[in-house]
Order: structure tokens, then C-alpha cells, then sequence
């Protein structure tokens, strides 16, 4: 009975491997920052940044929860990022806590582990 509960602890780790590397790409960027009220193009890009270095630093591969696409917006073509949920999550913590919205976020994404 052991070896089995060994063997399914395995097979959880490979899983939990497996989900790292192709993590979905569920949110965009300029999706996440029209929630939080930001209007102007081009704010993104910071809080953007700091989330891939965190993400570098944490030796987490960029590639895998940030996507850059294309999209067709206004008669332009405008660039975008695909996020992933922890993508998600960096990109929230790292944006201004000035913005009252941004602020809310950030703590319940805090309260989110505590419940």
C-alpha cells in the first residue's frame, strides 16, 4: 500500500511539473488594466517589466507565462501580452497602489491565502 501512495505522490509531482511549464495564458494585460481603470495605453508596460524580472528572479521561465500578441485595435495594430495566473498575480502586485482599485486588489490577493 506504501508504494502505491508513493507512486501517486509521483505522479502529482509530475503534474504540478507539467502545469509550470504550460501554464494557460488566461488574461491580457490591456484586459487587467481597463478593470483597473487605467484609460491610457502604454501604462502597462512597468508594472509589466518588474512582473517578468520577479519572475526571472524566481527562476520561473518568462516565456512560459508571458505571451506578446498582436491585436487589431482602432484600424491599428496594437501589442499585447497573454498572462498566465501568476503572471496575473506579479503584474497586479507591481502595479500603483495609488490607484484606489489597484490598492483593493492587492489585498485581497493578500487575504486570498489567509481565509
Amino acid at each position: 500500500m506504501l508504494k502505491l501512495f508513493d507512486y501517486l505522490e509521483e505522479v502529482i509531482a509530475t503534474e504540478r511539473i507539467t502545469q509550470l511549464r504550460n501554464p494557460p495564458l488566461l488574461y491580457t494585460a490591456s484586459e487587467i488594466m481597463q478593470e483597473l481603470g487605467y484609460g491610457e495605453q502604454g501604462m502597462e508596460q512597468e508594472p509589466l517589466d518588474r512582473a517578468m524580472h520577479a519572475c526571472a528572479a524566481l527562476q520561473i521561465p518568462v516565456n512560459f507565462n508571458f505571451k506578446k500578441i498582436y491585436c487589431y485595435k482602432d484600424g491599428e495594430m496594437v501589442t499585447d501580452w497573454q498572462l498566465s495566473e501568476l503572471a496575473t498575480y506579479l503584474f497586479m502586485i507591481n502595479c500603483n497602489p495609488l490607484n484606489p482599485v489597484v490598492a483593493k486588489a492587492q489585498l485581497i490577493f493578500m487575504m486570498k491565502d489567509r481565509v
